[in-house]
Parts: C-alpha cells; structure tokens; sequence
C-alpha cells in the first residue's frame, strides 16, 4: 500500500530497510562493474554493510519522529562506514538528518532539501571531487528532487523523478570519467546509490512486483556491454600502483574535519574525511599508512582501523575478474544452495554470496525432489549445498546423487554452521576444495538454539513444562526455565564463550528488536568478556539461534 504525503519515523525506517533489502540483493552485479582492486572495489559489499549499520541503527529509535529516526542514521552511516563508497553515502545520510532536524514529518519538499544538503556534504567530503562517480548522480538526484517538489509534486512523485533521474545520471557517467570508458562500466557506486533510491521509491510506492534483480543501465559511450570490467582495461591497468587502503575513524574534542581532511590530502589519494567535532571517519588510499595512523593518533582515540594492500589484492583481483570474462557467466563458477528460513536470515546467505535460499528447517524440511529441483534451476554446473539441518542433511545427499551437476555437500546441521561454511566459500574454487575448506571452517563453531517447549517433558537430567524456555547447545538441551534472557545466558554460557569473546545472536520473527538488543546486553553484562553481534534472523520457532567462534 502507497505511504501517505507526510511520513513518521517508522515509515522512514521502512523505506530505508527495503532500500537495503534491494541492494543486498544486487551486491554482486554492483561489484562486478568495479574498476578497481578489492579494498575500494567491493563497492556493493561496503554500501551494502553501510546501509546495515544505517538500519540497525534506525531500529534503536522508539520515536516515530521522522526527524529522530534521520538523526540516528545519520550516526549510525558515520561510525559503520565502509570504503571509499560507504563513507560518501554517509553524507547522504547526514543530509538527510540536517534537512529533517527535528521535524516529525518528511514530505516531498523535506526530500529535496535533504537531498541538496546531502549533496553539499557530500561534494564538500571529498578531498579532489571527480564527475561520474556517486557525486553525480548525488547531485542529479537533488535536482530532480528540487524540481518535481517547486511544481507541487507529491513525496511519492518526488521518489519518481529521483530514482529516474539517478539511473539516467549512472548510464552517463562513462561520458565523464575516461576510466569508466576505458573499462566498459557504469560507475558501481552510483549504481548503488540509484539501487537504494529505487528501493525508496518502491516501499513509498507499495511496488511489491518489480523485481529483485536491479541491472545497471547500459553505459553511454563504451560499445558492448558485458556487465564487467572489460579484458582491455584490466590488460592496460596492470602495472598501476596502488598503496594501502587506509582508513580510521578518530573520537576526540574540538576535532577540524576540514583541517583533517587538508593534511591527509597530502598523504595520498582518493580522500574522503567526514564527521563532526568529536568524531571523523577517514579514508585514504596512501603509499605509507603508517602516516594516516599516526596523524589519527595524535586527533584523538582511533577505532575500526582498517589497512589493506592494493597492490597484491590487484593482482587477485585482475585474476578472477580474467577468470569470469573468459568463463561467462555461471560456468566454470561454483554456486551454494543454502536451506533457511527467515528473510534475515535469508539475507545472510545472499549477502555471503548463496546463489539461491531454499525455504527450509524445522517442521518444514524440503523433500528430495525440493532441493534437487533447486540445484538444477542453478545456472552453474557445479554446486554446494548446504542443508542447515540434520534433518535435511540425509535429503540433501540423496538430491546430490539424483542431479545431474557436480554436487557437493557440506553436511552443516545449523543456520550459524552454514553461515561459517559460507566465511570460506570461494566460487571460482572447485566444489571439492570448498567442500572441504567450508566444512573445516565448520569446526571451531559452537551452535545454539532457544526456543519454547511444545510439551512437558524430562530430558537430558532437566525438567521442565509446556511453555516454558528451552536451550540447545549443539543439538543437546542444556538450560530451561520460565525467563528468555537466562535460559538465553545459561545456554550461551556452556559454550565457554569467554574463550573467544565473540557472540553472534541471531533473533527470530517473534523476538522485537528491543528485546533483542536487551538479550545483547544481558549477555554483555553476565559474560565476562563476550561480545554480541546482534543480526535479524527473522526465522521462526527459534527466540534465538547463536553462535560462538
């Protein structure tokens, strides 16, 4: 159903979690139109965890303030800014919050306003500003954002002409930046950021019937197009140098983000410093990081330090973009079918790189002919499967011998087990090797689960009645009781997470994001040394699924 003209801050965070949802679902065409090497090149992957902190952090607000939701994005983009593309979206959030300020409604004339001042922010953050790249179409979407609203349009109109003016800015961007001719690609960042705007425009909308798949415009002037960086361009940039991807986010007083950004300009290239007085995200590729670091340290107290090589990830990256021009599109690539259920959880696997999520898992396992039926409308010859359920590992084997591909299966009896096989997938790998490299990574996981006993029941020394908590550690039950949040701790302490320290919960379709967030914090406090990542899961049955590493 279309919003209304004036939206509060839960329609707002709505808009921006299917804006999130879409471009999760089209990480990997984003990162196929990369020019560059992995740090920066992975466009997709850093918008795309930019835009989970922009949402987590949008769902820690319980005002319906439109205003309040905007500021708490705003934030939320600055402190999980990924790359060089995560941190000038993150203008485009902190545009957003200034345009807003405190208002408790967003219209389409508020949009456009936005808009311009995340423009402004935007261009202003970027120490050598360049034309076809996500500051154009920035720019070209406040235009038309200006535009539609001075001739009276309404929100959803404004989306309109904003998500049509975004994609048309992204196919001209090749006209303004000579490596994008050269490569054959529209601009991956500006794809992005019109993928987040046309996920906008559907929720405003109620467009439920377009589909996932967001293709880049064909580019202007570059020829045919292959949906990739071209086999030329990466022949020609083979001996370019590239440094270290640097980048710090700094915490401290009376901090002079301009100033900032003038010394680091000095240091390197692709300079991107954003901020406030008390906090700066810094980005930098650099030929000595060391200086960046040091420059951070003298600011004030760093944190989410990130350094990474340019030169020998180029190398890796040239290698198996040659490896996909030459293989086509699926062949010659290994494909993961995964089982699960939970559109958060179903977004983990895509987001992980699953070619396809089979709905699956307790009390709905797919049947043999389900999952063989799944691997065959894979476009690739040679698959992963991974059942997520010991139920569902014995079908998954027969399915394996009744395909007709390379079938592989790595025999993962949990979501956070297939979660940690997917860490290790590699797809340009054989379906041997991953088979074997994901199923190690399976190892040193830890797995647990809580969910409500259907009956009473004594079972493995406990007792317990119908309705009340139960928690299993690796599929044996170990905690129950009335109380969520100590059956959850109870549970989670057998794992000996002090160990390791990290705690990742995934919380189910019957747990709200507060009570998830005060599960984490329990957890925090009980455990000595843990530390929760806490993820929607959405799946059913299961309170909590977790795991421990």
């Amino acid at each position: 159903m279309p919003i209304g003209d004036n939206i509060g801050g839960g329609d707002l965070k709505a808009m921006f979690s299917e804006a999130a949802r879409l471009l999760s679902a089209n990480v990997d065409p984003v990162n196929a139109l990369n020019v560059f090497p992995v740090p920066d090149g992975d466009t997709g992957t850093n918008m795309h965890l930019t835009m989970e902190a922009v949402v987590e952090a949008a769902g820690q607000v319980g005002s319906d303030s439109a205003g309040e939701v905007a500021s708490a994005m705003a934030r939320g983009a600055l402190m999980g800014a990924r790359g060089n593309s995560g941190v000038i979206l993150s203008q485009f959030f902190k545009g957003l919050g200034s345009g807003l300020g405190t208002a408790a409604a967003l219209d389409g004339d508020r949009l456009a306003a936005a808009l311009e001042a995340g423009r402004e922010q935007a261009y202003k953050a970027v120490g050598e500003p360049v034309e076809g790249t996500m500051l154009t179409v920035i720019r070209a979407a406040a235009q038309a954002a200006r535009k539609t609203a001075n001739s009276g349009g309404s929100l959803i109109e404004v989306l309109d002409s904003v998500s049509a003016a975004s994609r048309e800015s992204v196919a001209l961007t090749p006209t303004m930046l000579p490596v994008l001719r050269q490569a054959g690609v529209v601009d991956a960042g500006g794809h992005g950021l019109a993928i987040i705007l046309e996920g906008l425009r559907r929720a405003a909308a109620g467009d439920d019937a377009s589909p996932d798949e967001v293709p880049p415009p064909e580019p202007v002037g570059v020829g045919e197009h292959e949906g990739m960086v071209s086999g030329d361009f990466l022949e020609a940039a083979e001996e370019e140098i590239y440094g270290y991807c640097t980048q710090i986010v700094v915490e401290g007083e009376s901090l002079d983000v301009d100033g900032i950004r003038e010394r680091v300009s000095a240091m390197g290239r692709s300079v991107v410093v954003v901020g406030d007085d008390a906090i700066a995200n810094v980005h930098v590729h650099a030929e000595d990081p060391g200086a960046v670091v040091s420059l951070g340290v003298s600011l004030g107290v760093l944190s989410r330090v990130k350094i990474e090589n340019m030169d020998s990830q180029h190398t890796e990256y040239s290698a198996a973009r040659r490896s996909e021009l030459e293989a086509g599109p699926a062949a010659g690539r290994v494909e993961v079918l995964a089982v699960s259920s939970g559109d958060g959880l179903r977004h983990v696997f895509e987001s992980l790189g699953a070619a396809a999520v089979l709905e699956g898992g307790d009390t709905m396992n797919p049947s043999v002919q389900d999952l063989a039926d799944a691997v065959e409308e894979l476009e690739s010859s040679a698959v992963v499967l991974l059942p997520n359920n010991k139920n569902i590992v014995p079908a998954a084997r027969q399915a394996a011998e009744l395909a007709s591909k390379d079938v592989g299966i790595v025999p993962t009896q949990s979501v956070p087990h297939g979660i940690a096989a997917m860490l290790a997938f590699d797809a340009q790998s054989g379906v041997e090797s991953n088979v074997e490299r994901m199923s190690a990574a399976t190892e040193s996981v830890r797995c647990g689960s809580i969910t409500t006993a259907v009956r009473a029941a004594t079972l493995d020394g406990l007792t317990f009645g119908q309705g009340d908590k139960i928690g299993l550690l690796d599929g044996k039950l170990v905690a129950a009781g009335d109380d969520l949040y100590r059956v959850l701790t109870a549970t989670v302490a057998r794992a000996d997470p002090e160990k390791d320290g990290m705690v990742t919960l995934y919380f189910g379709e019957s747990v709200s994001e507060e009570a998830a967030r005060a599960a984490a914090d329990v957890l925090e406090e009980e455990i000595s040394g843990v530390e929760v990542d806490l993820v929607r899961g959405g799946q059913p049955h299961y309170h909590f699924l977790f795991s421990v590493e």
